[in-house]
């Protein structure tokens, strides 16, 4: 009869030890998909900023704006730049650094060729031998743009390194494997 009521006693103490636990893992659950969530969000922000600088360098504009482009790096994609050396692994990182790189080799091309083209415009026919190496120049540049235009319109190579940390479904499944 004694050890009855002792168990008796000790019953609720146990019921509230068991709901504490679950309540604990649960709290454990949510905490863990919602570090899952923040990386996520923080990572397609960089894909966003990502994307949006190079859909930005592939627009056609005057060359008279190669520095917009520059300052698109410094102000907007920098600081992502900096939050994917950790976020992302290495070489997710280094094809984003090269993409940055090749957008800003595409404002510093597009600064040569207005400077050339402001050249031939100042001669404006005088001497025929100079201008003639100023138009090779210009052809040089224009080939450049295109070239590195061209190479900036793959964004599947965004998409590519993205997609191991920006598949949604992934979280999803892991999540739902777990529990099993």
């Amino acid at each position: 009869m004694e050890l009855i009521e002792k168990i008796i006693l000790a019953l609720p103490s146990i019921i509230i030890a068991g709901i504490v636990a679950y309540i604990a893992y649960q709290q454990y659950e949510i905490n863990r998909q919602k570090l899952k969530l923040d990386l996520y969000d923080r990572r397609f922000k960089i894909y966003s900023a990502a994307i949006a600088l190079v859909r930005f360098a592939y627009e056609p504009f005057p060359d008279q704006r190669y520095k917009d482009i520059t300052e698109k790096i410094d102000n907007e994609f920098t600081d992502h730049l900096s939050a994917a050396y950790f976020l992302l692994n290495r070489e997710a990182f280094n094809t984003l650094e090269q993409i940055s790189q090749e957008v800003r080799d595409l404002a510093s091309a597009m600064e040569s060729r207005l400077s050339t083209v402001e050249k031939l415009n100042q001669l404006q026919g005088a001497n025929t031998e100079e201008c003639e190496d100023l138009n090779n120049d210009r052809r040089k540049w224009n080939s450049k743009i295109e070239s590195i235009r061209q190479s900036l319109s793959k964004t599947h190579r965004i998409n590519s390194i993205f997609l191991p940390y920006l598949d949604f479904r992934s979280l999803y499944y892991n999540h739902n494997r777990t529990k099993k």
